[in-house]
């Protein structure tokens, strides 16, 4: 007698794997290019990443000081006043704004990525943290090889910020989503 076929008399069983499986290669994917991509952010000249021309053609320095409360501040040796150069004042609002939503990224991408993997919320933070630490610090230091910028040991702090902020966020989300879908994977 013949054994019988998968699909004569009994129906063909697909096992698929778990979301957490599948979505694993995703997240490293997506995480090694963001690495990759604030490296390539890193390499490139001041002057490539201005926003000030664009600042400058769009808005004129009435409207400029208006959008702006007055301020003054110092930072990595230099003096920042609204009153008198707003374009500079927002260059480096949007600048370091960009530093906390890049590391902020980052940490909340290595950190989901952990948890995938079933590591404590309290380890993959730590781990995450570390990680965003150890990029921000390489990243500043591969900025001395740049065309015009300098590292600088600030700029790693608001990254750190940054990471903090992104971990904290997805925390609070996981655990907002966990009380609505009590089944969810997280």
């Amino acid at each position: 007698m013949a054994k019988p076929r998968a699909g004569a008399g009994r129906p063909m069983v697909r096992r698929r794997l778990p979301v957490t499986s599948r979505l694993r290669p995703l997240l490293w994917g997506c995480l090694i290019s963001w690495i990759a991509l604030i490296f390539v952010f890193s390499n490139q000249s001041y002057q490539t990443q201005s926003i000030k021309p664009a600042l400058e053609r769009k808005i004129d320095s009435e409207t400029a000081q208006r959008y702006l409360p007055p301020m003054s501040f110092h930072y990595n040796g230099e003096f920042y006043m609204s009153k008198f150069n707003p374009y500079d004042v927002m260059e480096f609002i949007f600048r370091k704004m960009a530093h906390l939503f890049v590391y902020g990224v980052l940490a909340a991408s290595a950190w989901l990525l952990l948890r995938m993997y079933r590591v404590s919320a309290g380890l993959s933070a730590f781990i995450a943290l570390s990680l965003t630490a150890l990029i921000a610090c390489l990243d500043e230091y591969n900025q001395q090889f740049s065309l015009s910028r300098t590292p600088n040991p600030e700029d790693v702090l608001i990254d750190l910020i940054g990471g903090c902020l992104g971990v904290v966020v997805l925390y609070i989300v996981s655990k907002v989503r966990r009380r609505s879908n009590p089944l969810s994977l997280e």
